[in-house]
This record gives C-alpha cells, structure tokens and sequence, in this order.
C-alpha cells in the first residue's frame, strides 16, 4: 500500500481564506484543511475566542494551549489582521485574488460595519463564498446571537428531551455548534464543485438555526410528526420504558441497555442467563408495565450487573446478540488498541508544546487520505509568509506591521 504522506489530499490546490471563529465555522474549515486545502486563517488581534477555551495543556492556560483551539484548526496558517483598519481590508482583498473558497462567521451588522460582505470583497462575484450567520443575513432575527443552549433550545426538540416532572435538558457540550460546522463544510464543497465545473460563484448562506432545524436528530421528524398528525412530541415519564434497560452500574463503570419487551428482552435474559426472567409471565404486557414487576427484576439485574465487568458483559452481550454496550471513558477511548489501529488517534507535533496526541481521521479516502500535516497555527505564526505569497514587498509588510495593520 503507498506511503498516505506520498499521497495528494482530496482538496489538494485549493485555497480557503477562513474568516471564521470560535466553534462552527473553524470546524468547517478543518475539514477542509484535513483534506488537503490549503487554509488561510484569518484572525483579529489578539486571536480566535477559542483560542481562550480550556482544556488547555497542564491546565495552564495560554493562546496556543487550548485543546479545543488545536482540535479545530490542524493544517491551517495564521495570519493576524486588524479588519477595523481600512488597510487591514485592502490587504484581506489581495489575499483573495488568491483563493478559491472564502468561509466567514461574521455576523451580517458586523460584516456590513467592517465592509467585509461577499459585494464588497468580492465585487465581481467571482468566488464561492460560505457565510455561516445564526439566523441567516435577513429577517429581524438576522443581528440575533446565538449560543449552544439557544441554538439547541430554539432549533431543536429540547423541549422533549429529560423526565416530564423535571426541567428539559439539552446534549453536553458543543454538539450542535460541530454539527453546523460539518454541514458548512458539505456546502463548502458543494459551491466550490460548481465553480469549477460550472463556473458559477456564489454566496452560500448556511444559517445555524436552519441546520438544526433539518438534524436527523429528531428534529426534522418532530416537525413533520406535528404537519402531518398534529401531535407534539413529550418529555418521557420515565427513563426506561419496560422492566429493564438503560443505564446499569458494572464493576468497573456502567453499560447501557436497551432491554424492552420482545426479542430484546430476550436476548437480555440470555446474556444474563437467570432462569427467573426467563418465566413466561415477564413476556406480558401487563408485567412490563407493572412497577413492582421492575422492582422485582431489578433484584435480580443489578447484582448480576455488579459482578461483571463491563468487557464481560458486552462479551456475553454479543454472544446472545443483545443489545447492551459499555460507556467508554475518554481514557478507554485513548487506551483502546482496536481503536488505535483502526486510526482513530493521530500524533502531532506543536513548536512550543511538543508531541501531542490529536483524534484522527473521521473517514477513509484511499487515494487522496485524510491527515494531519501540521499542528494549529500559533497566533500570527504564518503572516509574513502568507503576504510574502501575496505579493507584499519586505518593507511593505514591515510598514503593515509598524502601523498595526497586521500581526
């Protein structure tokens, strides 16, 4: 099999001037980066926000020690630009001349404000152009700002989600934010196949909300289960629905299970192996929905659960095709020898912080591989190089420099 780093990336000769920042729009663009694109990142002084998001290395905080800001930006250069200074903008319109896709998160106020609109760099409407917005560049909620919670609460089904005597819950973490991301990165690829085989530049708005609003996670299917029966999804009474299943204590962590009646309760007996759930009564209906009847399987459940490791169990749990799975740690993620050899964790090499581990391609392309060339940028690390490439003289940028244009 060829040596991959012999091998061209998919995206190979394409330039994206990445004027994103924070989550969604940086996830968008290291797609494309790790496909082989080679990206431009264009950050304000004083850096991308993520940059200041933990965890950082050795729990000592700095600009170039963000996991999340590594994550998100492997294979990119940075540059450092003041868009508030008109010559930060003139110098933005000569790194265009160059690129072939442009990705920005600029909310529309502040895009019109600093004249970086898709018209005003791009005035002969040349170039694909991705505009990731909140709420899209109209409406009266187009100057709205968006967080995880909100775009959750808002754009997707929180309102069913957790117990329906508590408080609705939504997913942990950023979930939603790198689901937009990934979406952006598909229409990315979608404007950049039209102009080349089209010729066709355009502006590509890809609205947050908007993509939660058509998630696979429920989302699209409630709103369709409301326009064609009226009904509204619920928050559940109870997190099982049966005598068993869900989450279980092992011995050393927690599996889950999903154990309802019929051929998954079944094969949950199975696994278990106690001849007392194996009595036909427990296939009624009536005893499925019977609490005592869960109190009572719950006696014989949990100390089983208890005795067995949760390596034992999933064993068992394949061997009588149950549909049981153990909750993995990020340390069982990392340790896994499987996992590793399957490519799940890459290495990379960072200037200040040395060798670090980095979560490895998330799909296979066999001729054009997906892989990481490069840690991510340290703030301003790439500027005079990527104007040099430019066209911008020594002196020039030395000027730039001097009057805080860049950095």
């Amino acid at each position: 099999m060829p040596n991959a780093n012999a091998l061209p990336g998919a995206l190979d000769g394409l330039t994206v001037l990445d004027l994103t920042a924070h989550i969604a729009g940086p996830y968008a663009t290291k797609v494309l980066a790790d496909l082989g694109a080679k990206v431009i990142k264009v950050e304000r002084p004083g850096g991308d926000p993520a940059r200041s998001l933990g965890p950082f290395l050795n729990d000592e905080p700095g600009p170039d020690r963000s996991a999340t800001f590594q994550f998100l930006n492997t294979n990119k250069q940075s540059i450092v630009i003041d868009l508030e200074n008109p010559a930060g903008r003139d110098v933005l319109r000569q790194l265009m001349r160059g690129a072939g896709l442009v990705v920005s998160s600029f909310s529309p106020a502040v895009a019109e404000r600093l004249g970086v609109t898709p018209p005003e760099l791009d005035r002969e409407g040349n170039l694909p152009f991705v505009w990731l917005t909140s709420f899209g560049r109209t409406g009266p909620y187009r100057d709205y700002r968006l967080s995880e919670t909100t775009l959750f609460a808002m754009g997707g089904e929180m309102f069913s989600h957790g117990l329906a005597d508590r408080e609705p819950l939504k997913y942990g973490g950023t979930a939603a934010l790198m689901q937009c991301g990934a979406m952006a990165a598909i229409a990315a690829l979608g404007a950049v196949h039209a102009k080349e085989l089209h010729g066709i530049g355009q502006v590509v708005d890809v609205p947050l909300f908007d993509v939660q609003i058509n998630s696979v996670d429920r989302r699209s299917s409630a709103i369709l289960a409301y326009r064609f029966s009226g009904r509204v999804q619920v928050r559940a009474t109870g997190s099982t629905i049966g005598v068993a299943g869900g989450i279980y204590p092992v011995a050393d962590g927690f599996v889950e299970a999903t154990a309802s009646f019929g051929d998954y309760w079944q094969r949950f007996v199975e696994m278990i192996g106690d001849d007392r759930l194996r009595e036909p009564r427990w296939l009624q209906p009536a005893t499925q929905a019977d609490p005592a009847a869960k109190e009572e399987a719950d006696g014989i459940i949990y100390p089983w659960m208890l005795s067995h490791t949760r390596q034992e169990i999933w064993a068992r749990a394949r061997h009588a095709r149950a549909m049981v799975a153990p909750l993995f740690t990020a340390r069982d993620l990392f340790e896994d020898p499987v996992l590793r050899e399957r490519g799940l964790w890459a290495e990379i090499e960072h200037a200040t912080l040395g060798r670090l581990p980095m979560l490895g391609r998330p799909y296979v392309l066999e001729k054009t591989p997906w892989r990481i060339r490069q840690a991510a940028p340290m703030l301003g690390e790439h500027t005079d190089a990527i104007l040099a490439g430019a066209g911008f003289e020594a002196p020039a940028i030395a000027a730039l420099r001097g009057h805080g244009v860049v950095q």
